[in-house]
């Protein structure tokens, strides 16, 4: 004869709604109990807010292989202050099938992962060295092409033109121009009557360079005496028919003998040149 006592108990079990233990909802329950929202844990845990959701409801089709799983509630857990291991217990053993929908969610919020991004790093350097060494070699090859400049002679100098007759100025020296070295005072009708008492004769020109400077003296029968550069501490000794058109370049840097008198050149400069006929 059956105990009454025990129908009723059986009958009471059987009507007690036994439900398992579910992850989600006791993560969803710790957050809400420490006033977290779901973009908190989003921004803490860098996870997606839809796999947020998707473990809170215990929806893991809808997340990638158990794998990850398992290390988003132990991550999830430590943030509520959880034990982890409990949890971890009570997740699915076999593999989960992620649907077709959840392989997208994965892909487009992929868990973090470490290696990819230093591997994603080491592309892009890879790329920038590239760029780089493509820069290098289109500037190499573009230089190379172009012709070199020849160097610069004594002819090809940036220099004044040669004065023609009709824009030469014709300076005879008035007694203030001519310096007079200490031991022979030099007038300028002194030069001009010793050049006049010998017309048909040469008369003698030196030059002494104490800086590089460009000299040019035509005499008087049109011929070019002089045209060049001249180096600093060197000298040009000159005969011809007078008168002689003189153009110096870097006048500071020139002395200027006329049958052996000290011209000064001072009143003849212009920017650097001076420009005078010895009669």
């Amino acid at each position: 004869m059956d105990n009454p006592s025990e129908n009723i108990l059986n009958d009471a079990s059987s009507n007690v709604d036994v439900r398992p233990f579910s992850v989600g909802a006791a993560l969803r329950e710790a957050r809400e109990r420490l006033g977290l929202s779901v973009a908190d844990v989003e921004s803490r845990l860098k996870f997606a807010s839809r796999q947020i959701e998707a473990l809170e409801t215990d929806n893991f089709t809808r997340l990638p292989e158990i794998f990850f799983v398992r290390r988003f509630v132990r991550s999830y857990a430590k943030l509520l202050q959880l034990d982890p291991d409990p949890l971890l217990a009570a997740l699915p053993i076999a593999p989960v099938q992620p649907s077709l929908h959840a392989a997208s969610i994965a892909i487009e919020v992929p868990f973090p992962n470490t290696y990819a991004t230093r591997r994603l790093k080491i592309i892009w350097l890879a790329i920038g060295l590239v760029a780089v060494a493509i820069t290098l070699i289109l500037f190499v090859w573009l230089n190379r092409s172009k012709p070199i400049m020849p160097q610069a002679t004594v002819e090809t100098m940036e220099l004044p033109a040669v004065p023609t007759p009709a824009s030469v100025v014709v300076a005879v020296p008035s007694p203030d121009v001519l310096v007079a070295p200490p031991e022979a005072p030099v007038v300028a009708k002194a030069i001009k009557i010793e050049s006049n008492s010998a017309s048909k004769q040469s008369a003698s020109i030196r030059l002494t360079f104490d800086a590089d400077s460009w000299v040019k003296v035509i005499d008087n029968d049109g011929k070019i005496l002089l045209s060049q550069l001249n180096s600093s501490g060197s000298e040009q000794h000159l005969k011809g028919r007078p008168p002689f058109s003189v153009v110096i370049g870097n006048v500071n840097g020139v002395r200027l003998y006329y049958q052996g008198k000290l011209v000064e050149l001072a009143p003849f400069n212009n920017g650097g040149t001076a420009r005078l006929t010895l009669e």
